[in-house]
Order: C-alpha cells, then structure tokens, then sequence
C-alpha cells in the first residue's frame, strides 16, 4: 500500500508523497493485512498470549470472513459494485511448484543471467546434484528471536570439488541471490533494481521508513490498533508459523496443485489475469508460464504469445525528487509514448498470463504505469493488446502480406494505449 499501489507512498527521505499512479484512480481498494498475525492484524489466539499458526485454509476462510463483514455489516452501499481480488490471494505467480521448481533455484537463475560460468554450473547442476532453491519454496515459514528460520547452510554437505565450487557461486552471486545476507548487492526481488537488503530494521532503507512511519503513535491511533494484541509492525511475531496447503511455491507432493485451482476457478470468472515481471529472482516467469500452460485451455484462435504496450508519459519533476529509488526506477522526465510492457497469452475461459517487462516481483512498484494499464485491462475486460492474425492466416500470407500485418498489428496495439482511464465503480481487495 505505500511502498507499490496505494495513494501516498513512503518517500526518500521517510516522509509521504502522493502517488501519481495510484490504483485508486481507476477504483476503490481495500486492504487486507493477511494471513493473521502480519502488519497490524491478529488471530484469536493472540488475544490470550498465544499466536498465529496459519495455513491457505485457514487465511482464505479468514479473508472471506472479513469480505463478508465489510459488504454485509459496514458498508452495505457497495454491495452492487463489481468486485475484483487481486495480490496474492489469486494473483500470487507461484502456481505450481513442479512447474516452477528449476525457475525459482537460485543456481539456475544466477546461471541464466551470467552470473556462473557455464562449467560451474554444468558441474554444480549435474555433478553434485546442487540445488539453492528460494526462500519461498520452503512451503512452512516460522519466526524465531525475531527473524525467519531457514534451512541449515548446504556447505555442510558438500565435499571436495563440489563444495569449491558451491563456494565460488555464492562469492560471485551476491550469496546465491540471498534474500537475508546483510550485504546483499543483488535485489534479490528485482534483478535490474538497485540494491536493497530485506530488512525492515535495516536504517535509511524503504522497508526502515516504511516500518517506522506505521510504528507512530498518531498512525497507530487514526488506524485504531493500540489496543491490538499487535505491539509492532510489520511482524509477525516470534512463534507465528505458516503452513502451505496447496502445492504451489513450495514442494509438497501429495498435495492439490495450484494448477487445479485455475482449471477450477477460471470457468467461473469475468477474467482471470495471471501476471509475472520478467526480471523477477523470486519467482521467474519461465516458471509461471509453463504452470499455466499446463491448465491445459486452449489458446484463442489470434490470442497467441504476443506483445503488450503501456503509455510511458512523463513523470513530474516533484515525483523523481521524492520518490525512492525502487519506485519507478525506469520513471522519466520526458514523455516516451508507447512503449513495450511485456508479453500476454489469452486463453479460453477468460484466463489470461501476462509478462510485465523489466518489472521484478512488485509489479506497481517497480513499473507503476505499466501496472496501470494491466488494472486497466482486468476492470474492463478488455485484451492487453489486438489479436494477431490466426495460424491459418499466418501460414497463407505472402512475405509482404505477412511484412505488413506486422507493421499494422504494430501501429494498432501501440494506438491503442493513449486513451485515459476515468474513474469506475469497482472494489478491488
């Protein structure tokens, strides 16, 4: 909310500044701090001393819960508004680990952009069986003394040739892309981003001033928590646990696949969009892409992998003063137009997987116009970009036939960004 798509944003200097690309512009927006015991939020066992032991289950049923209470019981008048759910609930890349499981490894992905010799690598992947997988693969996640247990260091394992050269990747890959080494010099969530180390305690960080301006007293008082079992942000507390249900990020056999969920949910929807930045070391898109394919809808006759445009307009002088440097790193003064914001593949059912180019694993955070027209094309339904032509037609065309059909499919998907979004009445959660 105030570091990505919310109306104020924590500025460089620890202040606030309003956002110019706000999600609030296209809808209303509600929050939910969640799964319970995160940011300001709190389980019934925190009101007796206890804490949060959380699974998908038990935060979906959470989550309904509090919609239900909000339409029904606070604010009845919004009952007749579209409603739309997106972040991690439904929009959350991690589909399916099996499908994911080699682009969410550490020591693939240092691989695929150079940061191993290619002779490491072969002898780590193939000799030594090495794998670094991400932190979010873990599939249970508990605080102890204030910070996330992690698995045990793999050193311990390795022997001879195998360990010089598991030591010779984390020397030359910032730790094997570490999302917890205090000198990380990789952004472990945004490959292109500057630096930041992931640490909400870390001074003159985005995450340090962030932290400090929701731990003020007068923000603890106008968002109503003091009394909240909760003493401090963003948590969650020592003893708090998370359990994977699904077979997502994580590995966990035996369990229902995220895959199963969209062949399930998607049918039922206006539009499911499932997007991924394609500088992302988190989840990498390769991942995402090959877990939707395995859906197993077919692709719109024309809806082929294909490119998508957002509006680069020029940002003010007052927002590239302020802003931090991992907001809108690719934000400039002079207006570009229409400009290349990743790749979308439309299939049947309204399912929809798109790229967000040159964006990490924030998307509005670090390319907040292009996150505009992705809200854009799920509030309206509308397609990311024309349709090319059919295989049939492709296959029919002369060479210049075909040289043109690119250049006018070109002309038109860069046209048709230019036009404003207005206000709408829309809820997205």
């Amino acid at each position: 909310m105030l570091q990505e798509q919310g109306p104020l944003l924590i500025s460089a200097d620890g202040g606030l500044m309003r956002n110019p690309y706000s999600w609030t512009k296209q809808a209303n927006l509600l929050i939910l701090e969640s799964p319970g015991g995160v940011g300001y939020s709190f389980c019934a066992a925190m009101k007796t001393g206890g804490n949060c032991n959380n699974t998908d289950v038990t935060t979906a049923a959470a989550a309904r819960a509090a919609l239900q209470d909000f339409f029904v019981k606070l604010f009845p008048e919004f009952k007749d508004n579209e409603f739309f759910i997106t972040g991690i609930a439904v929009g959350d890349p991690c589909t399916d680990y099996p499908s994911q499981h080699e682009s969410m490894d550490m020591l693939w992905y240092a691989h695929k952009h150079g940061f191993i010799p290619d002779g490491d690598f072969d002898f780590l992947w193939n000799n030594c069986s090495m794998r670094h997988p991400s932190l979010l693969t873990q599939g249970a996640w508990r605080r102890e003394a204030g910070k996330w247990a992690v698995r045990e260091s793999l050193q311990g394992d390795l022997k001879g040739e195998c360990k010089l050269a598991y030591r010779r990747f984390l020397a030359t890959s910032s730790r094997g892309i570490s999302q917890s080494w205090p000198k990380a010099y990789i952004n472990e969530l945004s490959l292109f981003s500057d630096a930041s180390v992931l640490d909400w305690k870390a001074p003159k960080t985005l995450d340090y001033y962030t932290s400090h301006w929701m731990n003020r007293p007068d923000v603890k008082k106008a968002l109503h928590v003091e009394e909240a079992p909760v003493k401090s942000w963003p948590g969650p507390a020592d003893g708090w646990q998370y359990t994977s249900s699904w077979n997502a990020c994580n590995n966990a056999p035996g369990k229902a696949s995220m895959v199963d969920f969209y062949r399930y949910i998607a049918p039922k929807m206006r539009t499911t969009i499932v997007f991924n930045g394609d500088t992302d070391p988190c989840v990498s898109y390769e991942g995402t892409r090959n877990a939707i394919e395995k859906v197993n809808f077919a692709i719109l006759p024309g809806g082929n992998y294909r490119p998508w445009f957002y509006n680069k307009s020029a940002a003010s002088i007052d927002t590239l003063q302020k802003k931090p440097n991992l907001f809108g790193p690719n934000l400039e003064l002079r207006d570009a137009g229409a400009q290349f914001g990743g790749h979308v593949v439309n299939y049947e059912h309204g399912l929809s997987f798109a790229t967000v180019h040159g964006s990490g694993h924030m998307v509005p955070q670090f390319r907040p116009q292009a996150a505009e027209r992705l809200l854009n094309r799920l509030l309206s339904g509308s397609n990311f970009a024309p349709f090319l032509p059919t295989d049939t037609e492709l296959m029919g065309m002369s060479d210049d036939a075909f040289d043109k059909s690119v250049d006018d499919w070109t002309v038109k998907a860069e046209a048709d960004v230019a036009g404003k979004v207005g206000k709408v009445e829309q809820l997205i959660v």
